[in-house]
């Protein structure tokens, strides 16, 4: 087996939970180290996920610029879509995963100001890609 972070993080939890919260008599403190465990479980679920859902994020983002392009009347606005449309992700580190989605998540407020009074059903496609991000990283 090869040791990841995500395999560290988990393994700690399942000791945290399966071998030192029982052994602990007072409650507080076996209750707590369950807790600690049900955390690092969740930075697994986090570490396991992070990538994959920057890049479909990423992607969802590129997809609606394009489709954004037919209804923005503004030139410059049209032009920055058009090339954010055709751009790619600079590499799979989170880090850059998280720069290039800050980018593209600046451009979206600036097409969501764009098209907020004037094509209300953009507006609330908009709304629900929000919705689905968040949904998509919510705890498992």
């Amino acid at each position: 087996m090869i040791l990841t972070i995500e395999t560290a993080l988990r393994g700690a939890a399942d000791i945290l939970r399966d071998r030192i919260a029982p052994a602990v008599d007072d409650t507080f403190v076996g209750e707590t180290a369950r807790l600690a465990g049900m955390l690092l479980r969740m930075n697994a679920d986090w570490v396991d996920d992070a990538a994959a859902i920057r890049v479909a994020e990423n992607a969802v983002l590129r997809a609606l610029f394009a489709d954004a392009r037919s209804v923005v009347s503004d030139a410059s606005l049209a032009a920055r879509l058009a090339e954010a449309a055709q751009s790619g992700d600079p590499g799979l580190r989170v880090s850059e995963l998280d720069r290039e989605s800050n980018r593209l998540r600046g451009l979206l407020t600036d097409l969501h100001l764009h098209v907020e009074a004037s094509d209300r059903s953009f507006d609330q496609r908009i709304w629900r890609l929000l919705e689905d991000f968040e949904a998509a990283r919510a705890p498992r």
